[in-house]
């Protein structure tokens, strides 16, 4: 198999896997500042996965989407306000609606640190945020998700 054979695969193999998979769409939507459609987000992580030299691992791939959508929120963080209130979620994973409803900067850091399992350095290089940030606003979200849990199920 020649390397252009191999490219040419190895592009539809992602294409296909980030069509496919939801939980990369759950990674972006969580993930993002603004609404945007995740597709842009996707067709940019995709790009630079072609670019790679060597086989992409799953894990390689959604860190690739993570960084291009910290990058996308970094680009945009002086938008003007209304970008900044994201349009609702539609997730088919139970839990992750009470997630989706968190604020901006306790969204990301609770699905970083509570369902990625990201250590409290990795989070706060990725927000830019420090590390007492992170805990207080890791706190927040779980009080939240909480009170928002206990409300929903009566």
């Amino acid at each position: 198999m020649t390397a252009t054979e191999l490219s040419t695969e190895q592009e539809e193999m992602w294409r296909t896997f980030f069509d496919d998979n939801h939980a990369v769409l759950i990674v972006v939507e969580m993930l993002l500042r603004c609404h945007l459609s995740p597709e842009r987000i996707l067709r940019k992580a995709l790009s630079g996965l072609k670019s790679s030299p060597s086989e992409v691992t799953f894990e390689q791939a959604i860190g690739a989407v993570i960084d291009i959508t910290i990058e996308h929120n970094r680009e945009t963080a002086n938008s003007p306000p209304q970008a900044e209130t994201p349009a609702p979620i539609k997730l088919r994973v139970s839990g992750m609606s009470l997630i989706a409803t968190l604020p901006w900067p306790e969204r990301p850091v609770y699905f970083l640190r509570g369902i990625l399992h990201y250590s409290r350095e990795e989070t706060g290089l990725l927000l830019n945020l420090n590390d007492v940030q992170i805990d207080q606003l890791y706190k927040f979200a779980v009080k939240r998700i909480g009170y928002e849990s206990k409300t929903t199920y009566r």
